[in-house]
């Protein structure tokens, strides 16, 4: 019914859907709406000032803008002259702003999406650019495994405008497991939850855990949270202190995983590997490749520190707008900004960010 609401309203291929919301059964409904007609969505932080708000708007050619957990009426100004299609807000009707609810047709053409819509996302590193991931297609049945029903629910904290978040909602949905989205996130209710809804996997920010920590053992032993199988760190630096914590908590439950939005999932590292590659994030997954470079672009040998550069399925395919080519080689790696090594079983250690790394000889004095 959504989508048959955007198509009225003359949205559809290609175009941008923007969504300014935290994480509420509202976004998985325009991601699937999206999906539908083939429009692009872009998630943007709901923290966003009114004069960045704007600002990614233009450079996002949005079509519709679409805002929750906010009165919009103080973001009006920021949307004033843009050529939107469709201005609407989940909260109520406000002016110069449709209901969201309002929007929905009595009844709706059957629709089928043939995949996850193209998103646009922004990356925060050395110089912050736009990355449009394309839209993954289902393979043909001809050759894809038969479906295995999964019944876990998937618990979602990490905040939709970034990435992971997305491809964690993407990634349950076709698994066929629950979704269940935090709003906010708070240690005692995420607790709850994960009892409640007999949570099974639960992928998040070493911030987030880091709250839960400062919980207490005792408060998190007694929760009951035996019905998680599958927890991942991941989206920043790990501290090793909480990383060995989350082991003595979940046991083999737990891995770390490293990637970015250019790149998607780069590498990941069970628990059982922590104590014996200690400060390492893994291996590169199956299809990914990482060198280390140095900052005249060349690759260092085992063991020396430079910059991540890595080569995935998504740095062949994403576009990366702004100066972000010029971080992308001939061969698709693309620059992480992150500073690390690779050891000589290509297990990959980070050391910190690229820009404290020295600089290029031609630039040094």
């Amino acid at each position: 019914m959504l989508a048959d609401a955007f198509t009225s309203r003359g949205l559809g291929h290609d175009d941008v859907i923007a969504v300014r919301c935290r994480n509420r059964i509202e976004w998985a409904v325009i991601a699937l709406a999206c999906a539908k007609i083939d429009a692009q969505l872009v998630t943007l932080d709901p923290d966003l000032t009114p004069r960045v708000l704007r600002q990614r708007l233009i450079a996002s050619r949005a079509a519709a803008a679409i805002i929750g957990d906010t009165a919009p009426v103080r973001l009006a100004p920021a949307l004033e002259g843009l050529p939107l299609r469709l201005r609407a807000s989940m909260d109520g009707a406000y002016p110069g702003f449709f209901n969201f609810w309002d929007l929905f047709p009595p009844v709706a053409q059957p629709r089928f999406g043939r995949a996850q819509p193209s998103l646009l996302a922004w990356t925060s590193g050395i110089g912050e650019r736009a990355v449009a991931l394309p839209r993954r297609r289902a393979a043909p049945a001809s050759v894809s495994k038969p479906p295995v029903p999964d019944t876990g629910v998937s618990l979602i904290t990490v905040p939709m405008n970034r990435v992971w978040g997305c491809v964690q909602f993407w990634a349950a949905l076709s698994a066929g497991r629950a979704v269940a989205f935090m709003r906010h996130f708070k240690p005692e209710a995420t607790l709850e939850l994960i009892r409640a809804r007999a949570v099974t996997h639960w992928w998040a920010l070493p911030e987030t855990f880091a709250e839960l920590h400062r919980l207490g053992d005792e408060r998190v032993r007694a929760a009951g949270c035996s019905s998680l199988r599958d927890i991942v760190i991941g989206g920043a630096p790990v501290p090793l202190k909480l990383k060995a914590w989350l082991t003595a908590m979940f046991g083999t439950a737990v891995s770390e995983a490293y990637g970015s939005t250019e790149t998607g999932l780069i590498s990941v590292i069970p628990s059982a590997n922590f104590d014996a590659r200690r400060g390492s994030c893994g291996r590169p997954i199956r299809g990914a490749a990482v060198e280390i470079r140095d900052a005249d672009g060349r690759r260092l040998p085992p063991g020396a520190v430079g910059e991540v550069w890595a080569r995935t399925q998504r740095t062949l395919e994403c576009e990366i707008g702004g100066a972000g080519d010029a971080r992308r080689d001939e061969d698709g790696f693309v620059a992480t900004g992150d500073a690390g090594c690779v050891d000589a079983d290509g297990y990959i250690y980070l050391t910190g960010r690229a820009f404290d790394l020295p600089a290029p000889r031609s630039q040094a004095g």
